[in-house]
Protein backbone atom coordinates (compact mmCIF):
# COMPACT_ATOMS: atom_id res chain seq x y z
CA UNK A 1 0.00 0.00 0.00
CA UNK A 2 0.80 3.87 -0.97
CA UNK A 3 1.35 5.99 1.71
CA UNK A 4 2.18 9.89 1.58
CA UNK A 5 2.91 11.84 4.57
CA UNK A 6 1.71 15.94 4.37
CA UNK A 7 3.45 18.16 7.30
CA UNK A 8 1.28 21.19 7.98
CA UNK A 9 2.21 24.54 9.54
CA UNK A 10 -0.21 26.97 10.15
CA UNK A 11 2.52 29.91 9.17
CA UNK A 12 2.83 28.64 5.91
CA UNK A 13 -0.84 28.29 4.72
CA UNK A 14 -3.46 31.28 3.96
CA UNK A 15 -6.13 32.15 5.76
CA UNK A 16 -9.53 32.71 4.29
CA UNK A 17 -11.75 34.94 6.51
CA UNK A 18 -15.09 34.32 4.94
CA UNK A 19 -15.04 31.15 4.97
CA UNK A 20 -12.62 30.55 8.17
CA UNK A 21 -10.33 27.88 6.55
CA UNK A 22 -6.69 28.03 5.85
CA UNK A 23 -5.23 26.61 3.11
CA UNK A 24 -1.99 25.08 2.16
CA UNK A 25 -1.58 24.59 -1.59
CA UNK A 26 0.72 20.99 -2.23
CA UNK A 27 3.65 21.94 -5.03
CA UNK A 28 2.92 18.42 -5.76
CA UNK A 29 -0.70 17.08 -5.91
CA UNK A 30 -1.40 14.02 -4.09
CA UNK A 31 -2.56 11.78 -7.07
CA UNK A 32 -4.60 8.10 -6.97
CA UNK A 33 -4.13 5.93 -9.98
CA UNK A 34 -7.15 4.84 -12.00
CA UNK A 35 -7.50 1.45 -9.93
CA UNK A 36 -7.04 3.67 -6.36
CA UNK A 37 -9.45 5.46 -3.59
CA UNK A 38 -7.96 7.54 -1.40
CA UNK A 39 -8.00 7.70 2.39
CA UNK A 40 -6.71 10.30 5.22
CA UNK A 41 -5.89 10.62 8.53
CA UNK A 42 -4.47 12.93 10.88
CA UNK A 43 -1.69 10.83 12.71
CA UNK A 44 -0.57 13.70 15.43
CA UNK A 45 -1.29 17.59 15.93
CA UNK A 46 0.33 20.11 17.97
CA UNK A 47 -1.93 23.61 19.19
CA UNK A 48 -1.08 26.58 21.82
CA UNK A 49 -3.35 27.19 24.19
CA UNK A 50 -2.85 30.54 23.29
CA UNK A 51 -6.50 31.51 22.64
CA UNK A 52 -8.90 33.49 25.57
CA UNK A 53 -11.97 32.26 26.90
CA UNK A 54 -13.41 35.11 25.91
CA UNK A 55 -12.84 36.80 22.32
CA UNK A 56 -15.07 38.47 20.21
CA UNK A 57 -17.50 35.51 19.58
CA UNK A 58 -18.80 35.38 23.06
CA UNK A 59 -18.22 38.72 24.70
CA UNK A 60 -21.83 40.44 24.99
CA UNK A 61 -24.22 41.13 27.63
CA UNK A 62 -27.31 42.40 27.15
CA UNK A 63 -29.53 42.85 29.70
CA UNK A 64 -33.11 44.04 29.85
CA UNK A 65 -34.37 45.74 33.14
CA UNK A 66 -38.41 46.96 33.48
CA UNK A 67 -39.09 49.03 36.38
CA UNK A 68 -42.71 50.63 37.77
CA UNK A 69 -44.05 53.24 39.34
CA UNK A 70 -46.15 51.99 42.00
CA UNK A 71 -47.86 55.11 42.59
CA UNK A 72 -49.74 55.93 39.04
CA UNK A 73 -52.58 53.73 37.63
CA UNK A 74 -51.00 52.88 34.59
CA UNK A 75 -49.20 50.01 33.33
CA UNK A 76 -46.99 47.76 35.33
CA UNK A 77 -44.18 48.31 32.92
CA UNK A 78 -43.51 51.73 33.20
CA UNK A 79 -40.07 52.09 32.64
CA UNK A 80 -37.83 49.57 30.46
CA UNK A 81 -33.85 50.10 30.02
CA UNK A 82 -31.42 48.15 28.27
CA UNK A 83 -27.75 47.27 29.94
CA UNK A 84 -24.75 46.24 27.32
CA UNK A 85 -21.59 45.23 28.23
CA UNK A 86 -18.76 44.56 25.83
CA UNK A 87 -15.47 42.18 27.51
CA UNK A 88 -12.55 43.03 26.17
CA UNK A 89 -11.12 39.71 24.71
CA UNK A 90 -9.03 38.06 27.46
CA UNK A 91 -8.85 35.13 30.36
CA UNK A 92 -11.31 35.76 32.86
CA UNK A 93 -12.53 34.11 35.66
CA UNK A 94 -15.80 33.86 37.27
CA UNK A 95 -15.05 37.07 39.80
CA UNK A 96 -13.14 38.91 37.65
CA UNK A 97 -16.59 38.40 34.79
CA UNK A 98 -18.71 39.29 38.32
CA UNK A 99 -16.48 42.52 38.52
CA UNK A 100 -16.89 43.68 34.90
CA UNK A 101 -20.80 43.50 35.26
CA UNK A 102 -20.31 45.45 38.60
CA UNK A 103 -18.76 48.03 36.59
CA UNK A 104 -22.49 48.92 34.45
CA UNK A 105 -23.07 52.56 35.59
CA UNK A 106 -26.27 52.81 36.82
CA UNK A 107 -29.51 54.17 35.04
CA UNK A 108 -32.51 56.89 35.81
CA UNK A 109 -34.24 54.12 36.99
CA UNK A 110 -32.43 50.91 38.27
CA UNK A 111 -29.12 50.05 38.52
CA UNK A 112 -27.32 46.41 38.22
CA UNK A 113 -25.10 44.74 40.56
CA UNK A 114 -23.45 41.16 40.09
CA UNK A 115 -22.13 38.26 42.64
CA UNK A 116 -20.66 35.07 42.12
CA UNK A 117 -20.80 32.10 44.23
CA UNK A 118 -18.26 29.90 44.63
CA UNK A 119 -20.15 27.15 46.54
CA UNK A 120 -22.60 27.18 43.96
CA UNK A 121 -20.91 27.97 40.68
CA UNK A 122 -23.31 30.63 39.64
CA UNK A 123 -24.02 34.46 38.91
CA UNK A 124 -26.42 36.13 40.20
CA UNK A 125 -27.94 39.54 38.75
CA UNK A 126 -29.78 41.79 40.79
CA UNK A 127 -31.40 45.30 39.36
CA UNK A 128 -32.30 47.90 42.00
CA UNK A 129 -34.34 50.70 41.94
CA UNK A 130 -32.80 54.14 42.07
CA UNK A 131 -34.98 57.01 44.03
CA UNK A 132 -35.89 59.06 40.77
CA UNK A 133 -38.96 57.95 41.36
CA UNK A 134 -39.16 57.16 45.60
CA UNK A 135 -42.09 54.99 44.59
CA UNK A 136 -39.80 52.65 41.44
CA UNK A 137 -40.17 49.01 41.81
CA UNK A 138 -38.01 46.78 39.80
CA UNK A 139 -40.80 44.12 37.78
CA UNK A 140 -38.54 42.33 35.62
CA UNK A 141 -34.83 41.09 34.18
CA UNK A 142 -34.63 39.35 31.12
CA UNK A 143 -31.34 38.57 29.04
CA UNK A 144 -31.66 40.33 25.48
CA UNK A 145 -31.33 38.62 22.25
CA UNK A 146 -27.92 40.29 21.78
CA UNK A 147 -26.16 38.50 24.29
CA UNK A 148 -23.53 36.11 23.35
CA UNK A 149 -21.87 35.24 25.77
CA UNK A 150 -24.78 32.70 27.64
CA UNK A 151 -22.55 29.83 28.50
CA UNK A 152 -20.01 31.45 29.99
CA UNK A 153 -22.12 33.45 32.65
CA UNK A 154 -24.41 30.89 33.04
CA UNK A 155 -27.24 32.02 31.94
CA UNK A 156 -30.08 30.95 29.62
CA UNK A 157 -31.03 31.99 25.76
CA UNK A 158 -33.33 34.85 26.83
CA UNK A 159 -33.80 33.85 30.54
CA UNK A 160 -36.36 36.11 32.47
CA UNK A 161 -37.11 36.73 35.72
CA UNK A 162 -40.98 38.16 37.03
CA UNK A 163 -41.35 40.05 40.64
CA UNK A 164 -43.49 37.95 42.21
CA UNK A 165 -44.44 40.56 44.78
CA UNK A 166 -45.49 44.54 43.33
CA UNK A 167 -44.07 47.26 44.41
CA UNK A 168 -40.50 45.43 45.54
CA UNK A 169 -37.25 47.80 44.76
CA UNK A 170 -34.84 44.92 43.99
CA UNK A 171 -34.79 41.73 42.03
CA UNK A 172 -32.10 38.70 42.08
CA UNK A 173 -31.99 36.50 39.19
CA UNK A 174 -29.54 33.57 39.56
CA UNK A 175 -28.24 31.95 36.42
CA UNK A 176 -29.88 28.50 35.25
CA UNK A 177 -26.44 27.31 34.79
CA UNK A 178 -23.06 27.13 36.36
CA UNK A 179 -20.89 29.43 34.61
CA UNK A 180 -18.02 28.04 32.38
CA UNK A 181 -14.78 29.65 31.82
CA UNK A 182 -13.51 27.03 29.92
CA UNK A 183 -13.13 28.30 26.45
CA UNK A 184 -13.29 24.80 24.29
CA UNK A 185 -12.64 21.07 26.02
CA UNK A 186 -11.89 19.76 22.55
CA UNK A 187 -10.61 21.26 19.26
CA UNK A 188 -12.23 19.96 15.98
CA UNK A 189 -9.91 19.52 12.73
CA UNK A 190 -12.41 19.53 10.09
CA UNK A 191 -11.74 19.62 6.25
CA UNK A 192 -13.78 20.57 2.96
CA UNK A 193 -13.58 17.25 1.97
CA UNK A 194 -16.46 14.53 1.99
CA UNK A 195 -15.87 12.19 3.95
CA UNK A 196 -18.03 9.65 6.28
CA UNK A 197 -17.88 11.43 9.52
CA UNK A 198 -20.95 12.09 11.62
CA UNK A 199 -21.66 15.39 13.61
CA UNK A 200 -23.46 15.20 16.95
CA UNK A 201 -26.75 15.64 15.18
CA UNK A 202 -25.80 12.41 12.60
CA UNK A 203 -25.49 14.89 9.99
CA UNK A 204 -22.38 13.90 6.83
CA UNK A 205 -19.18 16.41 8.41
CA UNK A 206 -15.78 16.78 7.19
CA UNK A 207 -14.56 16.44 10.43
CA UNK A 208 -10.93 14.34 10.83
CA UNK A 209 -10.34 14.43 14.33
CA UNK A 210 -11.53 15.48 17.90
CA UNK A 211 -8.27 17.00 20.11
CA UNK A 212 -9.09 17.02 23.93
CA UNK A 213 -7.97 20.61 25.44
CA UNK A 214 -6.31 19.08 28.32
CA UNK A 215 -3.25 21.67 29.41
CA UNK A 216 -3.56 25.23 30.83
CA UNK A 217 -3.28 28.49 28.94
CA UNK A 218 0.15 29.09 27.05
CA UNK A 219 0.74 25.56 27.55
CA UNK A 220 0.99 22.99 24.35
CA UNK A 221 -1.27 20.22 23.40
CA UNK A 222 0.74 17.31 21.99
CA UNK A 223 -1.94 14.77 20.21
CA UNK A 224 -1.16 11.44 18.55
CA UNK A 225 -3.35 9.17 17.25
CA UNK A 226 -3.63 5.33 19.17
CA UNK A 227 -6.03 3.87 16.21
CA UNK A 228 -5.72 2.91 12.41
CA UNK A 229 -8.97 4.63 11.44
CA UNK A 230 -8.48 6.11 8.03
CA UNK A 231 -11.66 7.58 6.59
CA UNK A 232 -12.29 7.16 2.56
CA UNK A 233 -12.77 10.22 0.82
CA UNK A 234 -15.19 10.36 -2.15
CA UNK A 235 -14.15 8.53 -5.21
CA UNK A 236 -13.67 11.37 -6.96
CA UNK A 237 -11.48 12.61 -4.77
CA UNK A 238 -8.07 11.50 -6.42
CA UNK A 239 -6.80 14.73 -7.25
CA UNK A 240 -5.57 17.05 -4.37
CA UNK A 241 -3.73 20.23 -5.35
CA UNK A 242 -4.51 21.69 -2.11
CA UNK A 243 -5.35 21.23 1.79
CA UNK A 244 -8.38 23.50 3.13
CA UNK A 245 -9.03 22.81 6.86
CA UNK A 246 -10.45 24.15 9.67
CA UNK A 247 -10.00 24.68 13.53
CA UNK A 248 -13.20 24.33 15.40
CA UNK A 249 -14.06 24.92 19.06
CA UNK A 250 -17.25 22.86 20.69
CA UNK A 251 -19.69 25.23 19.62
CA UNK A 252 -18.64 24.91 15.82
CA UNK A 253 -16.86 28.17 16.24
CA UNK A 254 -13.46 29.11 14.82
CA UNK A 255 -10.61 29.60 17.38
CA UNK A 256 -7.98 32.41 17.38
CA UNK A 257 -4.80 31.26 18.46
CA UNK A 258 -3.93 34.99 18.53
CA UNK A 259 -0.80 36.23 16.21
CA UNK A 260 1.35 33.88 14.71
CA UNK A 261 1.16 31.11 17.39
CA UNK A 262 1.76 28.36 15.28
CA UNK A 263 0.08 24.92 15.62
CA UNK A 264 0.95 21.46 12.88
CA UNK A 265 -1.02 18.97 11.84
CA UNK A 266 0.39 15.59 10.25
CA UNK A 267 -1.97 14.21 7.83
CA UNK A 268 -1.61 10.35 6.06
CA UNK A 269 -2.95 9.50 2.84
CA UNK A 270 -2.83 6.19 1.94
CA UNK A 271 -4.06 4.52 -1.54
CA UNK A 272 -5.74 1.54 -1.62
CA UNK A 273 -7.11 -0.50 -4.51
CA UNK A 274 -10.94 -0.15 -6.08
CA UNK A 275 -13.02 -3.14 -5.49
CA UNK A 276 -13.03 -5.33 -8.54
CA UNK A 277 -16.69 -5.59 -8.59
CA UNK A 278 -18.04 -2.23 -9.01
CA UNK A 279 -21.56 -0.92 -10.23
CA UNK A 280 -21.67 2.27 -12.10
CA UNK A 281 -19.73 3.89 -15.01
CA UNK A 282 -16.89 2.27 -14.00
CA UNK A 283 -17.60 -1.50 -15.06
CA UNK A 284 -18.75 0.47 -18.57
CA UNK A 285 -15.84 -0.67 -20.50
CA UNK A 286 -16.09 -1.09 -24.78
CA UNK A 287 -17.34 -4.87 -24.20
CA UNK A 288 -20.26 -3.85 -21.32
CA UNK A 289 -21.98 -0.43 -22.67
CA UNK A 290 -24.44 -2.14 -25.74
CA UNK A 291 -25.53 -4.93 -22.85
CA UNK A 292 -25.90 -2.03 -20.25
CA UNK A 293 -28.06 -0.01 -22.81
CA UNK A 294 -30.00 -3.32 -23.64
CA UNK A 295 -30.80 -3.27 -20.10
CA UNK A 296 -32.00 0.13 -19.68
CA UNK A 297 -34.17 0.25 -22.26
CA UNK A 298 -35.55 -3.11 -21.86
CA UNK A 299 -34.51 -4.61 -25.25
CA UNK A 300 -33.06 -8.37 -25.42
CA UNK A 301 -30.01 -8.97 -24.80
CA UNK A 302 -29.81 -12.28 -26.55
CA UNK A 303 -28.94 -11.87 -30.36
CA UNK A 304 -32.08 -14.26 -31.27
CA UNK A 305 -35.80 -13.46 -29.68
CA UNK A 306 -37.48 -16.08 -28.60
CA UNK A 307 -39.40 -16.43 -31.63
CA UNK A 308 -36.60 -17.37 -33.65
CA UNK A 309 -35.28 -20.65 -31.45
CA UNK A 310 -36.99 -23.91 -31.97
Amino acid sequence: MRNTLVFLKSNQSTFNTDINYNRWLLTNPIQARKDELLTIQVIEAEFPITYYNVDTTNNVLELIVVSDDTNDSASNEDYTETYTLTFDPQNYSASQIATEINSLSAQTHSGITCSYSKRTGKITITGTATDAEPSDSIQKITIGANTTCNKLIGFSVGQTLTQPTLGNVSLDMEGDNVVDVNRTNNIYIETDLMLDSRDTDGNRSGILAKVQQNKKFLDVVHYQTGHALPLELDRKDTYIDRIDLRILDDNNLPIDFNGDNNYSITLLFQYIKKEKLLLGEEVEGVETLPIIDNINTGDSCDEYSDNEIE
